[in-house]
Parts: C-alpha cells; structure tokens; sequence
C-alpha cells in the first residue's frame, strides 16, 4: 500500500468519525434532511466537509501556521460566530414563519411547493456557504485536525511529505461528507416515523443550539479561555 493510499484510508476513518460530535453543520443537515430538503441538506455537507479538508491539507502541508494566524484572530473568530447567531435567529424569526405559512397553505389545499409559491428557487451557493461558514465558525476544528495529525505522525500512521498530506486531506474530506450523508439519508427514513415528525417540527430547538454555539464560541473568543 503507497503512502498516499495508507493517508487516504485513515483520513477516511479519521474524517467519519470526527463528524460524528454534535457541531453546528449537523444541526443544520439534520433540519433540511426532516424537511425533506435532501439536495439541500448534502450541500450545507459538502461546504463543511470542503472546510475540514482545507485545514488538513494545509496542516499536512506545513502551514498550518498561517491559518493558525488566519484562525486566531478575534475579530475574524467573532464574524464567524456571530454568523452562527445571525443564522440561528434566522431560523426562530423568518423561518418559522415561512413554514407555518407553508403549513397553512398546505392544509387549504394549496399544494404548491413553498419555494416556487413565493418566487424563490433554491441554489446551489447558498447552502453550500452556509455549511463553509458553519464549518470555519467551530475554533475547536483546527486544533483537532492538528492534535490528530501529529499524533498520527507520531505513531507513524501518517507519513510526511505532499502525497500523504494530500491523500489524508482528501480522505478527511470524503469521510466527513460520508458522515452526513448517513446521517441525512438517517433522518430521511425517519421521516414518516414519529420521530421524524417531531424532528421536522424541531426548528425552533435548531434555531436556538445554532444561537447557543454561536454565543459560546464568541464568548469564549472574548475571554479566550
């Protein structure tokens, strides 16, 4: 097995199983999956599995020092979080709404899709930056990738050099999409279960642990504890 192939294999099962923490992306994949919003749902995925996969890369590559720079700014920490709060307040005062309008329609026999009854056309940008921004927000996710990487090195899992680097990298990145796309296609087959109906009716407990990570991490980009 080349080094690149032993890199791409660990980044995998390194990348799975780091997704699987509570975080921000999962809230928001697991609120468009129980909307049935499945398009939606892998795209938030791929923003934040692309974020996990550039901070790898450049760890692997050796600069991880200038995103340590990028990352530990204060004010850009602060954006970022306070993005996470924006959004959770999006959720409880717009989307909330949206959708009990939706469910009006609905139950008057309305029948038209909500997006197209409103004029709007969901695109590809937006969940996709979405799951970037939420994936950038979480502080915790450069210090992970880089305790992980340098003890996989350590224990010589990880070879050094741009090949593995680049293998572990892209290992990470599919192992994360992997992780939601279980947990997407999870939630989809929960949908018509009881749980699923109360997991579509959750918006307002995803708006407030969207609000709650975005208060902690700028708290704790205040007090830098």
């Amino acid at each position: 097995m080349t080094t690149f192939t032993m890199a791409l294999v660990v980044g995998l099962f390194a990348g799975f199983l780091g997704a699987i923490p509570p975080g921000p992306v999962n809230v928001t994949v697991i609120r468009k999956s129980s909307q049935g919003k499945i398009r939606d749902a892998l795209r938030v995925a791929l923003g934040g599995a692309l974020i996990d996969t550039l901070i790898c890369g450049l760890i692997g590559l050796g600069f991880g020092w200038l995103l340590d720079k990028v990352m530990t700014v204060r004010w850009v920490k602060g954006i970022l979080a306070l993005f996470l709060v924006g959004y959770g307040l999006k959720i409880l005062l717009v989307d909330r709404r949206r959708e009990a309008a939706d469910e009006n329609g609905a139950a008057n026999g309305n029948g038209i899709p909500p997006l197209v009854a409103n004029g709007r056309k969901a695109g590809f940008n937006l969940p996709f930056l979405v799951g970037a921004l939420q994936g950038a927000a979480n502080p915790a996710l450069f210090v992970n990738w880089t305790l992980l990487t340098g003890f996989l090195v350590g224990h010589g899992l990880l070879a050094t050099g741009p090949g593995p680097a680049a293998g572990f990298a892209l290992g990470i990145g599919v192992g994360v999409f992997a992780w939601f796309l279980v947990l997407a296609e999870l939630v989809e087959r929960l949908r018509n279960h009881p749980a699923g109906d109360w997991i579509r009716k959750s918006t307002t407990v995803a708006g407030l642990l969207l609000v709650a990570f975005g208060l902690f991490f700028t708290v704790k980009t205040v007090i830098g504890f």
